[in-house]
Order: C-alpha cells, then sequence, then structure tokens
C-alpha cells in the first residue's frame, strides 16, 4: 500500500529486525515495500565496505499497538534473506530474562541514528551519529508528559538534544556491568511534539517488556 519513510532498526538475528510499529504505517496503512540498510555508516555511500541492503518479506506489528497512545510501539521486520554476521553487521543483545524488570534508571543510555539534528533541518544526516542520554524513572517521564504516557515505556534525557525524525525505531542501548554486554533496552518511540526538544526526556518502547513477543514470532531463544 505504501513505502516505509526513514527509521531506525536493530538487527536481533541475522533474519529478523526490530523497529516502532508508527514507522510501518503511512497515512494509516500498513506499508509493504521495506528495505533493510545492514552494516552502514554512511547512509548515502552505496558502495560503503560491509553494508548489506536485504528486502524485507514480512511486518511483524505488535498486537497491541494503539496508533492514538502510540502503545506498544514495537515491529518485527523479517529479512527476504538470513545475512551472515560480521564485523559491521552485528546483532544486538536483548535483555536478560532476570533483568526482566530492572528499571535501568539512573544508568547512561546511548542514542544512535541518522535523525536530523535540529527541528530547522529538513534531511536527515549523512552520517551514523550517537548521543549519551540518562535513563529517567518513569515517574520523571511521566511527569514531564503530563500523565499522558502509555505503559512499558523507558525514557532517556539530555539537556542539549534529544530523539529528532528519522531516529525513531532506533535503538537505546545501556552498558550491562555485570555480563560486561551492550544491552537493548529501548527502541525509539516519540518526543514532544515540537519535535528534537532538548527539555522534555525521549521515550522509547522498554524492549525487555515485550521479550515473550519477540521470542514467540522470531524463535530467538530468551535467556
Amino acid at each position: 500500500t505504501g513505502e516505509l519513510g526513514f527509521c531506525g532498526g536493530s538487527l536481533l538475528h541475522p533474519q529478523w529486525v526490530l523497529t516502532a510499529a508508527h514507522c510501518c504505517f503511512h497515512d494509516g496503512q500498513q506499508v509493504d515495500h521495506v528495505q533493510a540498510i545492514l552494516g552502514a555508516h554512511s547512509l548515502y555511500d552505496r558502495y560503503e565496505n560491509g553494508r548489506r541492503v536485504v528486502n524485507v518479506e514480512d511486518i511483524e506489528v505488535h498486537p497491541g499497538w494503539d496508533a492514538t497512545t502510540y502503545a506498544n510501539d514495537l515491529a518485527l521486520l523479517k529479512l527476504a534473506n538470513i545475512v551472515q554476521l560480521t564485523e559491521t553487521v552485528n546483532a544486538a543483545r536483548l535483555p536478560y530474562l532476570r533483568i526482566a524488570d530492572f528499571n535501568f534508571a539512573g544508568l547512561r543510555g546511548t542514542v544512535s541514528g541518522w535523525g536530523i539534528a535540529s527541528p530547522s533541518v529538513t534531511f536527515v544526516s549523512p552520517t551514523l551519529r550517537q548521543k549519551f542520554m540518562t535513563v529517567m524513572t518513569d515517574q520523571f517521564c511521566n511527569a514531564e508528559y503530563a500523565g499522558q504516557l502509555p505503559d512499558n515505556i523507558v525514557c532517556g534525557f539530555n539537556n542539549t538534544a534529544g530523539t529528532c525524525k528519522g531516529d525513531n525505531g532506533g535503538p537505546l542501548t545501556i552498558f550491562w556491568n555485570a555480563t560486561e554486554e551492550t544491552i537493548l533496552i529501548g527502541v525509539a518511540s516519540f518526543v514532544d511534539v515540537s519535535g528534537c526538544n532538548e527539555e522534555r526526556p525521549s521515550v522509547f518502547t522498554r524492549v525487555q517488556r515485550y521479550l515473550p513477543w519477540i521470542s514467540e514470532v522470531t524463535g530467538i531463544i530468551l535467556d
């Protein structure tokens, strides 16, 4: 019915990418022509070493997705081909089941994407950018958004920058000292309606609350 705009995502498995549900709709209709760009740093360099472009053969939107409240803003993209993991194409580490109830508040998170640098810019970044954010408490987030946030979110705050258009669907990760691994804890969902607002936290869907659904759809074995 249409083509996907530009969003980020996280490779979870050689054939599955996790992104935001809202990225999979255009004018209220689910898109059906999607490609995943893997292993890229320079967005417009088609000949970049290690880059892969793979068609998406199926889109599994979370059954609880609500376009009004942005609740359950997750979708899984099944790639048409199984990709080989390399130095440039790596799978994200899902949270361990034993920390499924951990809040992560106070930890330093990392957001990455090709989103626009500021509201005054109309084009996405040509290179992959990263920004550090502090993971905030749910109480802080809800207070900042007047209690209108959906359940199962996590938010990050940086007083110099927030997520912007083009970052949506991309990852929020933390470094988990116990196992010395980088763990995917959030999928960029939305920011303040004014966009790129560094004065309000960026909101992410909390991945750990959706581990059973991810496992059911993808067959990924959780640990």
